[in-house]
């Protein structure tokens, strides 16, 4: 009977062990949740692959601290600046022909091109011509070519463009003339592509306007979901496969 006492002792023990070594979100890190692949229609949005903790939506390439790979586009504005020439520096704009023209330099290609590609360009005219050794630096100071959609349940659907100084999820929805009183702010969605692949993460607006959580940044090329409230669809479904805004989910479909 003693032997008993103990084998169901040890057992119960080694069980406790098991369960105390299971992490849970808040500590989980950069892991991956063992949420299985979801499924909602055969056109329709699937989470493909699963909901990653504590990762949130990473920002776009050129969203990050290198801008090395980002592609100027037609309306993006530029702030150039010729060291210790001060007639040849401010803020110029490229056109919707995506040329930029500029004093001296003239008109020159730059959508589809590098921050670095223009940057080299006009330093070579410059210096061909005008000046011996000039410094030049080129910033993306509006990322008016990059667009933001937001859908659903707000007051005015559309695409809103990045202005300078970027935007947050409030400020997007607040350009979309804001949320009726049928739309679901718990559960607002932001789909954006992330090295070839869609992302998304659900985030709660009521508790973003209540300070509870952070106000993520929208970056051009994303794409806000506003729900409607009680909603029985497939998108209601995927809703629930969507992960929070701690967590972040590859999709597939659309």
């Amino acid at each position: 009977m003693s032997f008993r006492i103990s084998f169901a002792m040890i057992l119960i023990a080694g069980l406790l062990s098991a369960c105390s070594s299971v992490s849970t979100p808040s500590n989980e890190g950069m892991r991956y949740a063992s949420t299985p692949a979801t499924t909602m229609t055969p056109a329709g949005p699937q989470v493909v692959a699963p909901a990653r903790v504590g990762a949130g939506l990473p920002a776009p390439t050129y969203g990050t601290a290198s801008m090395q790979e980002y592609r100027l586009g037609p309306l993006d504005t530029l702030n150039v600046l010729v060291f210790q020439v001060p007639e040849l520096s401010g803020d110029f704009q490229v056109g919707s022909d995506g040329s930029l023209g500029l004093p001296l330099v003239g008109s020159i290609r730059a959508a589809g091109r590098t921050v670095q590609d223009v940057q080299k360009e006009i330093t070579a005219k410059l210096s061909a011509s005008y000046l011996q050794q000039p410094q030049v630096t080129v910033k993306v100071t509006g990322f008016n070519s990059q667009k933001v959609t937001v859908d659903g349940a707000v007051a005015k659907p559309g695409v809103f463009p990045v202005s300078q100084g970027g935007g947050t999820l409030l400020d997007f929805i607040a350009q979309a003339g804001g949320m009726p009183r049928q739309a679901d702010d718990s559960n607002v969605v932001v789909f954006r592509d992330i090295d070839g692949k869609k992302m998304a993460a659900r985030f709660n607006v009521a508790d973003i306007r209540k300070g509870k959580a952070s106000d993520p940044i929208i970056y051009g090329g994303d794409r806000i979901v506003v729900p409607v409230s009680g909603a029985r669809s497939a998108w209601a479904d995927f809703l629930q496969a969507v992960p929070a805004a701690s967590f972040v989910a590859r999709i597939g479909g659309i």
